[in-house]
């Protein structure tokens, strides 16, 4: 374990904070699930500047913001859920902390965050970009389809990308619109440098007929097979196998998925296994209830895996451990998967829904799907 000490100075004299909380996505947004948010309130000490110390285990990482809260003081108060969102939204990065994690990135808050790694944390060694490795090159397109928005999506290739050579593997990404901005062709490029993967066309999906990031259509998007299904079968892979030299070998084509992209790649391999070989799931919402925006749920997919034929698909799967029932549902799905004999890697991360885990979760993700083919 390890105190991790937090500050933060007032900015706003004429409109000084009656609290300030510390928004830590892994621990945090739970205290405010139970109701007790306390933990995670700062001191205000002389001079404007708030202090507090945390107890935290040593191999967590976590992204965080501070926010100040002006209007009236939370410390053992309940707080609903339109005032939790107000909060969310007006917390910043901290200033002391030069390790941060992409605006857009956060849920509930449109900023850059902080990101805190203590010193045992899983190591993360190819998110950052090296200016001595060569870059691939990342393009943009609109998919067009006659009565629906266009869909949108980036298609990364490698370095030296050979059109006439050997066909390439494809790794699919969904909420390819985070990933941009998290520059992810950098995981790639390094990967790829190192060694350590198949050189690769990697899609990035920003979006599917419109619906994009956080809101109700990415999550219909997500979770309606209608809608998902065809969109991979019948327009991302042929738009990709037109364009580009790409093999089709089901062992070659993975689909990775955060969250409700997580659930949605296991659903599509188990669908259409001719085709997806490869499953990344980061804290996969094998717990989705499904509802008016979401026909697809948890249950489907783990029922689905768990009574139907096996089929030829590999797994990388990965959760939070601070990550409650969407933990418990992941260490069920790796039961099921286990118990069917699929070949799975499954661990766990001391850290909670968030990109700042995540990231580093990909490239190993990828490694364990696309290392070099002659060294299977």
């Amino acid at each position: 374990m390890r105190n991790v000490t937090f500050t933060w100075t007032e900015t706003e004299p004429d409109r000084p904070a009656r609290d300030v909380l510390v928004r830590l996505i892994a621990l945090t947004d739970h205290a405010q699930d139970d109701g007790d948010l306390d933990s995670y309130l700062l001191d205000l000490g002389h001079g404007g500047e708030w202090s507090g110390s945390l107890l935290l285990s040593s191999d967590l990482r976590t992204s965080y913001q501070l926010c100040p809260v002006r209007d009236e003081p939370l410390r053992g108060r309940p707080v609903d859920d339109d005032r939790w969102l107000e909060i969310l939204a007006a917390g910043i990065a901290d200033t002391s902390n030069p390790s941060t994690l992409a605006a857009s990135c956060t849920y509930g808050n449109p900023g850059v965050a902080s990101i805190l790694e203590l010193p045992d944390a899983l190591a993360q060694p190819w998110h950052a970009r090296r200016q001595d490795v060569p870059r691939g090159d990342v393009t943009r397109h609109e998919l067009a389809l006659d009565g629906d928005e266009s869909s949108v999506v980036f298609v990364y290739t490698p370095p030296n990308y050979a059109s006439d050579g050997a066909p390439y593997p494809i790794a699919v990404l969904f909420d390819g619109g985070s990933w941009m901005t998290l520059d992810v062709a950098a995981t790639f490029d390094n990967l790829i440098a190192d060694g350590l993967v198949a050189p690769m066309v990697a899609v990035l999906v920003e979006s599917i007929h419109g619906a994009a990031r956080f809101g109700p259509d990415r999550v219909r998007s997500l979770t309606d097979p209608e809608i998902f299904i065809p969109f991979l079968l019948e327009e991302l892979i042929p738009f990709v196998e037109a364009h580009w030299t790409v093999s089709a070998d089901p062992a070659k084509t993975i689909l990775v998925g955060q969250s409700l992209g997580g659930l949605a790649a296991a659903h599509a391999a188990l669908t259409a296994p001719h085709r997806f070989g490869g499953v990344v799931g980061q804290s996969s919402s094998f717990w989705w209830p499904g509802g008016p925006s979401g026909r697809l749920t948890g249950e489907d997919v783990l029922n689905a895996y768990s009574t139907g034929t096996p089929a030829p698909i590999r797994f990388f799967l990965e959760a939070g451990a601070t990550e409650r029932d969407l933990l418990g549902q992941n260490r069920r799905m790796r039961g099921v998967l286990e118990g069917q004999g699929y070949d799975v890697t499954y661990r766990e991360y001391q850290g909670g829904h968030d990109y700042a885990c995540w990231r580093g979760g990909l490239a190993d993700g990828l490694i364990a799907m696309l290392r070099p083919f002659d060294e299977r």
